[in-house]
């Protein structure tokens, strides 16, 4: 088979498709020549892969022993793919469906799985009841409903990696299948699964990429700070992560993992990848571990390898969509003042950002200086006085580089 190779002619036809309408950019944050960068360590771009884990759930349209099948595929392929994140340092994000943290449960004496939870409505792809499907057995003895064991695999993981949710049984969360009702008793069930883990989950990605943002207040209520977004009616898929009014990140999705037969799908990602780096952009690609074993060997791990290289040359941040999300809300809430005197300059940092939904990320600061100081030190809002590393960029006008705690209250620089 012919294979189109002339990046140039595919960059072309991708952008006839409508892949590179333009989304959103980020907005200066900028005080007297001090500026508070983009990304992490002023990256151009950021990069952040998911994982729709799911096992049966995801497939509870097809036959029980199709879905099955999906199901025993992804126990096959997590420890596969977690080799090769930790093979290139990559952290990804795992949205995990909340009932595989399960070890077991049983039915009611109604003879109802999950009696308490509320039922969706039919999309079409289903009858009967919601949970019917559910073998109410445990993970030894129907492993493709449970996965407590791959969970605690993903922790394992020697590169940190982020479990965030999927909801608890793959609900569609559009308002014609779910209701408020619906929507809370599933993110509420993923966070009592996930306690015992001492976990509680920041990300969430829409069972079959059904967004439904008239629940935001839902989402954030929970703890949810970022979500996945597919684009429908702007076909946007590369943009600056979009913040709604309740403090909910959106990073728009830009590919799913697959073999192209036409062309060489690392060439696609590069081309994207590129693209996000020249617009100051997300850059973000998913998949399914019941994918086939060849979209991860030799395909992702290819384009991983692709990503590390761009990192290494300080072209890429590599974040989970947590990670991404919680640094653009510290620079969103940051507010920075400076004084200078002729050997010092001393930066006074205020964050009004809620330490309890998105932790205290670094925020990087780009001070103009002629050179580097002798000295540089934070004091913590706590009091504490620390050294803070400092780097010094010659490329066009200098400056100063520096990663700054959001619990951070001043900086000092000694010159």
């Amino acid at each position: 088979m012919m294979r189109l190779r002339n990046a140039a002619v595919l960059e072309t036809i991708f952008r006839t498709q409508g892949n590179f309408t333009r989304g959103a950019s980020p907005s200066p944050k900028r005080w007297n020549g001090i500026e508070a960068a983009p990304f992490k360590d002023n990256a151009p771009a950021a990069c952040c892969i998911s994982a729709d884990f799911e096992m049966g759930w995801g497939w509870r349209s097809l036959a029980p022993s199709a879905a099955e099948a999906m199901g025993a595929k992804e126990r096959l392929h997590v420890p596969l793919i977690l080799g090769l994140l930790e093979e290139y340092s990559i952290p990804i994000t795992w949205a995990t469906v909340g009932h595989l943290f399960l070890e077991s449960c049983v039915r009611s004496h109604t003879g109802l799985a999950h009696a308490s939870m509320p039922r969706p409505l039919s999309d079409g792809s289903w009858s009967g009841d919601w949970y019917a499907h559910d073998p109410c057995s445990s993970v030894r003895r129907a492993p493709s409903w449970y996965a407590p064991d791959l969970i605690q695999r993903i922790v394992e993981c020697k590169t940190p990696q982020e479990i965030g949710t999927h909801s608890f049984s793959h609900v569609n969360f559009s308002a014609g299948c779910s209701s408020r009702e619906v929507v809370e008793r599933e993110l509420e069930t993923c966070l009592e699964v996930m306690r015992p883990l001492g976990m509680r989950p920041s990300t969430l990605v829409f069972p079959r990429n059904r967004a439904e943002y008239a629940y935001s207040p839902l989402l954030a209520g929970a703890g949810i700070i970022a979500v996945r977004h597919r684009e429908r009616e702007r076909g946007i898929r590369l943009a600056y992560p979009e913040r709604t009014p309740h403090g909910v990140y959106k990073i728009y999705e830009s590919m799913n993992l697959r073999i192209a037969r036409h062309y060489d799908y690392l060439q696609k990602a590069r081309i994207f990848l590129c693209k996000a780096i020249e617009r100051h952009a997300a850059y973000s690609l998913w998949f399914h571990p019941s994918d086939p074993a060849e979209w991860f060997d030799p395909q992702l791990r290819d384009i991983l390898q692709y990503i590390a290289d761009e990192r290494r040359g300080g072209r890429l941040w590599v974040a989970t969509i947590r990670d991404v999300a919680a640094y653009c809300e510290a620079r969103e809430q940051l507010h920075v003042a400076a004084e200078r005197s002729e050997h010092a300059l001393t930066v006074s940092l205020r964050s009004t950002l809620d330490v309890s939904r998105y932790g205290a990320p670094e925020v990087t600061l780009l001070i103009p200086a002629r050179s580097r100081p002798h000295s540089a030190h934070l004091e913590l809002t706590t009091g504490e006085r620390q050294p803070v590393a400092v780097r010094f960029l010659a490329d066009g006008a200098p400056r100063l580089l520096v990663n700054v705690p959001s619990t951070a209250r001043t900086l000092r620089l000694a010159f």
